[in-house]
């Protein structure tokens, strides 16, 4: 995800993630006033905060389409309820947010069967709605399988800040204690749990090269038909998660005073890399600016783009 706000007097951030299934040092946040513009750990929980604060921002999410008919977005664990164009709807941060997800969201498919695609999608916000953001899509299109494993939306900082310092990154991985963590909070039961454990792997995800012109056009969004049930469950997940996070606050809150220096070669790499990443994403950047769409764009929108798992 990227989230940058708009020209705010104070405290002006931009918040990008790395697709890593790590709740604490998966996100981090840029201070865009500050002269010197590095990189800080922050945990889900504060981008939630942010996400849902009704300033003027853009913001880039993934949503997930599936063939299950009666798919219960309100047993998700790991997506977040937004208003998109007055209505509530099921996203995700990140794209392994969304495969991980599927072990805890309740639907009746053998995994042999089922199909999905994973969509990146630009937002910007509309005048706020109920005190939070309220939200117009600008763009949208299917992540090919290879895109959803190796999406790291820091790319887009990289492209905004070409030319400023590098970042600090740590380094942690505890997904599989998180996720044992939370399945011991909350009364979770679901059948052929092996199975859904295997496919919720972004490394078994494959294109389904099989599926013609109706079958893509079938898949759906996940139905949210009670804004205010979404509201109660998006607060019951954010609840849910601070217990299992056990979340020191001082530990996680961003330090700007953090002085860690790379060395001039990292530095040089680095802005190369910088550089490149600019140049691959500058069209869906300057969406946010304009209302054309690049031709590039436009043939990727019009792309579908389905999804399968290779074990089960």
């Amino acid at each position: 995800m990227l989230l940058e706000t708009l020209d705010l007097r104070t405290n002006d951030i931009l918040i990008y993630s790395q697709n890593k299934f790590n709740f604490n040092d998966n996100f981090k946040i840029i201070y865009k006033n500050e002269k010197i513009k590095r990189a800080f750990p922050i945990n889900y929980l504060d981008v939630c905060s942010y996400v849902k604060d009704p300033s003027p921002k853009n913001l880039i999410i993934y949503r997930m389409l599936t063939n299950v008919d009666h798919l219960d977005a309100y047993s998700s664990k790991y997506g977040y309820f937004i208003k998109i164009n007055n209505k509530m709807e099921l996203v995700y941060f990140d794209p392994i947010f969304a495969v991980k997800d599927l072990r805890h969201l309740r639907f009746n498919l053998d995994p042999n069967y089922f199909r999905f695609k994973i969509q990146q999608v630009g937002l910007t916000s509309l005048t706020k709605k109920d005190n939070e953001a309220n939200f117009a899509e600008v763009y949208s299109f299917d992540l090919k399988a290879d895109e959803a494993q190796n999406q790291n939306d820091k790319i887009f900082a990289d492209a905004i800040f070409a030319f400023d310092p590098g970042y600090s990154d740590n380094e942690n991985h505890d997904e599989e204690e998180f996720d044992k963590a939370l399945r011991e909070k909350i009364n979770y039961s679901i059948e052929k749990e092996d199975s859904r454990q295997v496919i919720t792997d972004l490394s078994n995800i494959a294109e389904d090269k099989t599926s013609n012109d109706s079958s893509k056009s079938n898949l759906i969004l996940p139905a949210v038909n009670d804004a205010n049930k979404a509201q109660l469950v998006r607060e019951e997940i954010i609840s849910l998660l601070k217990q299992v996070l056990s979340i020191d606050e001082k530990k996680i809150t961003a330090n700007k005073n953090l002085t860690d220096d790379l060395s001039s070669t990292d530095s040089k790499k680095i802005n190369e890399q910088k550089i490149n990443n600019k140049n691959e994403i500058k069209n869906i950047l300057e969406l946010f600016k304009s209302t054309r769409k690049s031709d590039d764009l436009s043939l990727r929108e019009k792309r579908q783009v389905i999804l399968k798992f290779t074990k089960s």
